[in-house]
């Protein structure tokens, strides 16, 4: 089959498509957390991609932007099976070492044009590059963006499509694998729309085919490239999650076929199971998540209160205002989400809506840090307690491991003083507090090892380090304290300063960048009395830096 002198040989492109998913389900052997089900259902129309695209040095080149940057490995499948990628590779999928993630992360391979992974941002992407095309004359170039249905939650896609119509944009093709599913089910449960009619409504090209039909994505590809009426097009294809022929993965919102055990202590468990035993002693107490309940554990409380639990779909800036919302009416709302994705949409609304009215809203931040190691930078929040740090009303905390989860959670329910940010981590919780018999209360320091050389000072998982480096600097004589400081804002004035003034050296290790966390904090406080030496992620938290820089 030929296009645009372009030779489509369908007998290789099967071959190729069962050697990469071969190659994607022994990967999924390997690390079970590359969004296998996702994968396999967009891995035919990236394998038709790849080739019918023009590529090249010269501007006026075809562009691909994977905005459903979770389905990277079908394209480091396809491109390990001719040969781009190295097969062992592509088995050191987001090891320290390696240059391939579970999203689209490193431009340095083929057909990444941009990075991705929050989902929403590639059609705004794909329009400024068909935008640049036109202004350079190029006629011919094509701009590709492939899209997932549950990313259609968020509102910044229709932003984009309404740019590209105002703008006649007929050289942008918008590609949209159907698989019916997103993380908390299928996506006619999560928001119930027909998003193809809000396609036409606003002046789109619209064409529907079979997402697992060589023949048919090619011809509709044709079909939309060939269209020049000042239009941009939109193709929907139905695709199966987990691809055509396994099982266990077809229709279902499974990922993997290798679901990883759940760890003995779990920050995401304590947090989920804490929420749901609350729920019983305030009637006022709502949850609203993010497509995430599952994930965050929130669903727990969903469980046991259908009627005060609501899942709005993948839409971050809806959250904070559905949040605000429900304040207003006098109910005591927890808003929960990744912390990565409620910086990115919401915080403008968690500025002035929340902030300035002083509500009382609990934003609960899961996945912070680098506790989402499986999915990249692009999931890595390092830059969320600056962030919040800088409302002046705002309060930050953040737990130790799942016992100090546990302990904190339900005084941040009882505070009524306005909003609270509550910085959580995935799963890993090596025991720090576990043997502590403490009641938490905002401000607090609490010690976990004496010692006046030195101090340590920080929050979350990093102080189980820090205080096995004590242990090991007690054998060498130097006797270094160690502290938890789970309230970063309002920070504990009078007990930091007076440990600064006592120690003279202040050590501060947090999952968080460098700047603008807890360490600046206390180097703002202690200025004069005593050095800070800051210990934190620098750079975005690309896998490939964290040796160097954590």
């Amino acid at each position: 089959m030929r296009s645009w002198g372009i030779s489509l040989d369908l007998n290789r492109l099967v071959e190729v498509r069962d050697r990469a998913r071969d190659l994607l389900i022994k990967l999924d052997r390997e690390f079970p957390y590359i969004h296998l089900g996702s994968s396999l259902a967009a891995l035919d129309v990236i394998n038709v991609l790849t080739r019918i695209m023009r590529k090249g040095n010269n501007d006026c080149r075809d562009w691909f932007i994977l905005s459903i940057g979770h389905v990277a490995p079908a394209l480091y499948a396809i491109l390990t099976v001719e040969g781009a990628i190295p097969a062992e590779k592509l088995m050191e999928i987001n090891q320290l070492t390696s240059s391939v993630s579970t999203h689209a992360d490193n431009m340095d391979l083929p057909y990444i044009d941009a990075t991705t992974g929050s989902l929403g941002q590639g059609l705004s992407m794909g329009v400024g590059l068909a935008l640049t095309s036109r202004s350079r004359g190029c006629s011919d170039g094509v701009v590709y963006v492939l899209m997932g249905d549950g990313e259609l939650n968020e509102g910044q896609p229709w932003e984009a499509a309404m740019t590209a119509t105002k703008y006649g944009l007929d050289n942008l093709i918008a590609i949209v694998s159907l698989n019916g599913y997103q993380l908390d089910g299928p996506t006619s449960t999560i928001k119930p729309i027909n998003y193809v009619r809000i396609f036409e409504a606003l002046g789109w090209n619209v064409l529907y085919g079979n997402g697992h039909d060589y023949e048919e994505i090619i011809n509709l590809i044709i079909k939309a490239r060939e269209n020049r009426g000042g239009k941009p097009s939109v193709i929907f294809l139905s695709t199966i999650r987990g691809g055509r022929g396994i099982k266990n993965l077809e229709n279902s919102g499974k990922q993997t076929l290798n679901p990883p055990q759940r760890p003995q202590f779990s920050m995401r468990e304590a947090l989920g199971v804490t929420l749901a035993r609350l729920g019983e002693d305030n009637d006022k107490l709502v949850v609203i998540t993010t497509d995430v309940g599952e994930s965050t554990r929130a669903r727990y409380f969903g469980e046991r209160f259908p009627g005060r639990y609501f899942n709005i779909g993948i839409s971050e800036q809806d959250l904070i205002g559905v949040a605000v919302g429900f304040a207003l009416g006098g109910y005591v709302p927890i808003a929960m989400a990744y912390a990565m994705f409620m910086m990115r949409g919401g915080w403008e609304q968690i500025r002035n809506s929340l902030g300035r009215m002083n509500l009382n809203v609990k934003l609960i931040a899961t996945h912070a840090g680098l506790s989402d190691f499986a999915d990249g930078p692009s999931h890595q929040a390092i830059e969320d307690v600056a962030l919040m740090r800088t409302l002046s009303n705002m309060i930050v905390v953040a737990p130790a491991d799942a016992w100090d989860v546990e302990r904190i959670i339900p005084r941040i329910i009882e505070h009524r003083g306005g909003p609270v940010y509550v910085r959580i981590g995935r799963d890993y919780s090596p025991p720090i507090t576990m043997d502590l018999d403490y009641e938490f209360r905002l401000g607090d320091v609490y010690e976990l090892v004496d010692g006046d050389d030195a101090a340590i000072m920080g929050y979350g998982p990093p102080l189980y380090g820090a205080v096995k480096a004590a242990m090991e600097l007690r054998k060498m004589g130097i006797k270094v304290g160690v502290y938890n400081v789970p309230t970063i804002k309002p920070l504990n004035e009078y007990t930091v300063k007076r440990i600064a003034h006592r120690v003279g050296n202040i050590i501060v290790v947090e999952e968080h960048s460098p700047r603008g966390g807890l360490g600046s904090a206390i180097a703002e406080l202690v200025s004069g009395i005593a050095r800070v030496k800051m210990l934190g992620v620098d750079g975005y938290g690309h896998w490939v830096g964290l040796r160097r820089n954590y």
